[in-house]
Formats: C-alpha cells, sequence, structure tokens
C-alpha cells in the first residue's frame, strides 16, 4: 500500500529515520510503498497533512500540530519522535565574553522565530539562567545566526547540528547552552509522528505497519556504523563529520516513540505564544493522541 509521507528537508539526524527504513527495506517488509514527500519547513509539513496531501508528517513540532488540533484541523499525534533537544544549542564567538546564557543580560540573542522550538528553548534556558532583559532577535535560518554572531549584530545566537557545527569544528564560535541543559527541556517532548486523520481512521493497520518499520529503522540507525555511513550521504557530509554529529548532538532516548512527555509545559508555551486560544488541560486535548504502537489495530 502507498503511503505519502512529508518529512522536513533539513538533512538533520532525526530526520533520516524514514529515509533509513527505505533503504533497509524496513517499509517493504510491512507491505508499505513509502513515497517520502521533502518539505521546506514546519508550515509546510503541517499544511501538507492537514490538507491530505501526505498521509503522515514525521518530526513535526508538537506545538503546531497541537494548535492544528485545537483549531479544528484533521490530525492526530500517533507517536512522540524527539524528547529533549539535544539537537539545538546557542553559541557565541569564539575567544569572546558570552561564555553562558548568564551573561546574555542586555544582551540581543538569536532565535528561529515566534513559536518555533528554538523560541521555546531559548525562553527556558534564559528564565533558569535569571536573564529576562535579552533582546530576542529572530534570525530565521541557523546559518543567518552565525552571520550575525561572526559580524556583531548579535552576541549569541541558535544553532542545529548541520548548521552551525562546521563553525564549532572550525574554532570560529563556541557552544555557551545547549536545549538539553534544561531539565525541562529533557523530558519534554518536542517533536512528533502525526497522521492525517481521515487517513488514520481507514488505514490504521497501515499507520501501526509504518510505526513499527518506524522504530526498526531508528533501532538500526544507532547501532550500525552502515546508518552512519548512510546519513553522511544522504546529507552530503564527510563522514567524520556524520559522526560528530551523531556523538553531540544526538541519543537514542530522544528519539522513543512510546511516551508523551512534558505536556503540561507544551501547553504552558502554546498559551504563552498564543499557539492555542485558551488555558487547555490533558482531557481537554486528549482526542489529539491516536498512540498506534500502544493501542493497536
Amino acid at each position: 500500500e502507498t503511503v505519502k509521507v512529508a518529512v522536513p528537508d533539513n538533512q538533520e539526524w532525526d530526520t533520516s529515520f524514514t529515509e533509513f527504513g527505505l533503504q533497509q527495506g524496513f517499509f517493504q517488509d510491512q507491505g508499505l510503498d513509502v513515497k517520502i514527500v521533502r518539505v521546506a519547513d514546519e508550515a509546510a509539513l503541517e499544511k501538507a497533512l492537514i490538507s491530505g496531501d501526505v498521509d503522515i508528517a514525521a518530526a513535526a513540532g508538537f506545538h503546531g500540530i497541537l494548535a492544528a488540533w485545537v483549531k479544528g484541523a484533521p490530525v492526530r499525534i500517533i507517536s512522540p519522535e524527539a524528547t529533549g533537544a539535544p539537537d539545538i544549542f546557542w553559541f557565541s564567538r569564539a575567544g569572546g565574553p558570552i561564555l553562558s546564557m548568564r551573561d546574555l543580560h542586555g544582551q540581543a540573542v538569536g532565535f528561529a522565530g515566534p513559536g518555533s522550538l528554538s523560541h521555546f528553548v531559548l525562553l527556558t534556558l534564559l528564565k533558569e539562567a535569571g536573564v529576562d532583559d535579552a533582546r530576542m532577535v529572530p534570525t530565521g535560518t541557523a546559518d543567518n545566526g552565525v552571520l550575525w554572531v561572526l559580524g556583531a549584530q548579535l552576541v549569541a545566537s541558535w544553532g542545529g547540528p548541520v548548521a552551525a557545527a562546521k563553525d564549532l569544528l572550525a574554532g570560529e564560535v563556541q557552544v555557551i547552552a545547549r536545549g538539553n541543559d534544561s531539565a525541562q527541556v529533557r523530558n519534554e517532548t518536542v517533536r512528533v509522528n502525526a497522521a492525517n486523520a481521515q487517513f488514520l481512521a481507514s488505514h490504521r493497520s497501515t499507520v501501526l505497519g509504518f510505526l513499527k518499520a518506524y522504530e526498526k529503522s531508528v533501532d538500526w540507525a544507532y547501532s550500525s556504523q552502515a546508518a552512519l555511513e548512510a546519513y553522511a550521504k544522504l546529507s552530503d557530509q564527510s563522514l567524520e563529520f556524520a559522526k560528530y554529529i551523531v556523538k553531540e548532538f544526538a541519543s537514542k532516548s530522544t528519539n522513543q516513540l512510546d511516551e508523551i512527555k512534558g505536556e503540561d509545559l507544551v501547553l504552558a508555551e502554546a498559551i504563552a505564544s498564543k499557539g492555542i486560544p485558551s488555558t487547555l488541560t490533558h482531557d481537554d486535548i486528549k482526542g489529539v493522541y491516536d498512540l498506534v504502537l500502544k493501542s493497536g489495530p
């Protein structure tokens, strides 16, 4: 059976699991003909899922899917995809005076944009550092942040493995904080796998097969040297750089598919960012979940 799966086109490790599963035949073993649809960003991912242009969205932002469901969109969360944010960090110019979040009082610091994962993580890190007067500046891409830090328009900005890791290795920038420095962030599900509700209702066994194969792909990714070689080829990086990214910015526990964590924090962030119009509880939003691996066909 054909399944159309939207995947962010960002060359990151944890958006490569669907491709790995195809290469290893895990989806084919479930009788699935998976067609990957690469999308530019989270907004495009959500749009494709809501419209039915795709059946499943891999590595979708939890906040975005939740906000869409609250507005009546036909979407369901079928599993967590990333819990914690080891792949997001903040950096400053190497050798400069900004060494930690505590040094950002009154300073300009970059994040992707309002409502993004980097937005929520930055707010948490600043709060935990006791900094309430930093000037948060949206940069769009992480690459822009690198340019603005090196050009002194910002004292610090956000990065992801592919976007800024080469600058770290080159010694041009230095890490001042990681998303997982916060215990709250470490224990918060930030990305999910989601399905179009109509597709799920009529193809439940197909979605279950997809998740079984996806889980096998995650297991393979963290246990095989061949996965690092596949990721290097897929992301057009050297094998050594691929190894560095996975060692420094990934962990299998992050990509567990069993348990949604930190829901209270997600709801608080969603209301603060106006992603949802009013305070909601677990009972209010339990309809967004259909964790197929747990509940079965």
